[in-house]
């Protein structure tokens, strides 16, 4: 696991990755689609990193009561992040409802989080070729989205689908193609894209 130096603090670059993703993305955002996401986009983002870091306590109970500030520096690992992952899962089904515009941001800011994600991460673990090419992806995503609001003859869910299968490609040349990693991309991936295309079908029948 690669460390950032951060005053006195040596912090995991998975973190730093995660927080900058989350505000590169909704920048790309503004870029790509002309709009920034909603405050949905920001109560997801805190619901994951809160349900993944306060996991460690449920799953690690004992090591947290002897060291209650190991917390600062330990996450609830593989079953905090499924955990998280699920609960996610379920505050974007309930949230739509509320937020009108979710179902149509969600894909595009899942999409520019995770290959902004990948390209700052795999930066911060000295992987140069890795990280050009994921920054490569991003930007080729952003222009994708942006020429596609153009045109209408073109489904957004075919080319989302088509710019995450090019990333599981990618990923998989660096490393195995099945991990928690990848099915997360994936599961996320095709929830989005399949609630944004449901959002389509309503609009065109009205």
């Amino acid at each position: 696991m690669s460390y950032v130096p951060i005053l006195h603090l040596t912090v995991p670059a998975i973190w730093v990755s995660v927080l900058l993703a989350a505000a590169a993305a909704s920048l790309l955002m503004r870029i790509a689609t002309g709009y920034k996401p909603g405050e949905w986009y920001w109560n997801a983002l805190a619901l994951y990193i809160l349900t993944w870091k306060l996991s460690y306590i449920v799953f690690n109970l004992q090591h947290f009561l002897d060291m209650p500030l190991s917390i600062l520096y330990f996450n609830g690992g593989l079953y905090g992040h499924l955990l998280a992952i699920a609960l996610l899962l379920v505050y974007l089904a309930v949230a739509r409802q509320k937020h009108a515009a979710l179902a149509e941001q969600a894909a595009h800011a899942w999409l520019l989080f995770f290959l902004a994600y990948q390209s700052i991460l795999q930066l911060f673990g000295d992987q140069g070729m890795q990280a050009f090419l994921q920054a490569s992806l991003l930007a080729v995503a952003v222009f994708s989205i942006r020429m596609l609001a153009k045109r209408k003859d073109v489904p957004l869910g075919l080319l989302l689908a088509t710019l995450s299968t090019v990333e599981l490609l990618l990923l998989s040349v660096f490393g195995p193609l099945l991990t928690w990693q990848n099915a997360t991309l994936a599961v996320l991936a095709a929830f989005t894209i399949a609630m944004n295309r449901r959002s389509e079908q309503k609009g065109s029948k009205r």
